[in-house]
């Protein structure tokens, strides 16, 4: 089994982005599993209800990071 140290990762948890057209991005759970970390977050876009998504936390870094270096939301 792999061993992961959340704690470098649980400031992620609970972070949200607004983009300026009011689309909005938020971790909502991170979940340790044998072959890592999983971001599960949620993309609620105008209107609609909210999407949940999972990613492997590696992949949610490269991908987001940059929405959420300066955030505080």
């Amino acid at each position: 089994m792999l061993k992961v140290d959340m704690e470098n990762h649980s400031d992620l948890l609970g972070k949200k982005y607004i983009f300026d057209d009011g689309n909005t991005i938020e971790v909502i759970q991170l979940k340790t599993r044998e072959d890592g970390i999983w971001v599960h977050y949620c993309i609620s876009m105008h209107d609609s209800l909210p999407r949940k998504l999972i990613m492997k936390h590696d992949e949610f870094m490269n991908k987001y990071q940059h929405l959420f270096e300066n955030n505080h939301k």
